[in-house]
């Protein structure tokens, strides 16, 4: 994931969204005190709206490759979550924010690849039968959900690209 140009967007919004998660629940319990007034603005600024949102360079790599990428990603954030959770260096709340990032991520990947095709499909069915619930984790940690993991991770393998974490606690 060093290459920016070949990180799928909605992997990097779901990485933001974890980075943004983890900042904001820093600075709320950090203890720390910040000035009483904002600085004033020096400047104006006025978005302009674009004729496309998306510039084309940014369509959806939804190759084998690119599609693994982004499960590595999504399999790091929900690791080193619940690891966080466990060893106390995250709040429920922050582990809560980052499954659901996660779980978004998982509902939203898509391939062209016939043969990863199967794995993603059986994921969003199983995601679907079992809704986030209304408070807890968005993503479960059963026998049932290893199994869709363990679907996607063979499929890659198939594909010639492996699915890894990055594990933030060791191991």
């Amino acid at each position: 994931m060093g290459n920016l140009r070949s990180v799928r967007p909605s992997a990097l919004a779901a990485t933001l969204l974890a980075v943004v998660a983890f900042t904001v629940a820093g600075c709320s319990s950090s203890g720390a005190t910040g000035p009483t007034a904002a600085p004033a603005p020096t400047a104006t600024w006025t978005p302009t709206p674009a004729a496309d949102p998306v510039p084309a360079s940014m369509d959806a790599d939804t190759s084998a490759a690119a599609t693994c990428g982004r499960i590595s990603t999504l399999t790091t954030m929900t690791l080193n979550a619940r690891e966080g959770g466990t060893r106390g260096e995250l709040s429920d709340d922050q582990v809560r924010a980052l499954l659901a990032a996660a779980r978004f991520g998982y509902e939203h990947l898509s391939t062209t690849d016939e043969g990863l095709q199967n794995a993603v499909g059986y994921t969003q069915r199983y995601l679907e039968q079992h809704p986030a619930p209304a408070s807890g984790p968005a993503l479960d940690d059963s026998a049932d959900w290893d199994i869709a993991m363990r679907a996607l991770g063979a499929a890659c393998q198939d594909a010639g690209s492996s699915v890894v974490a990055d594990a933030q606690y060791g191991g």
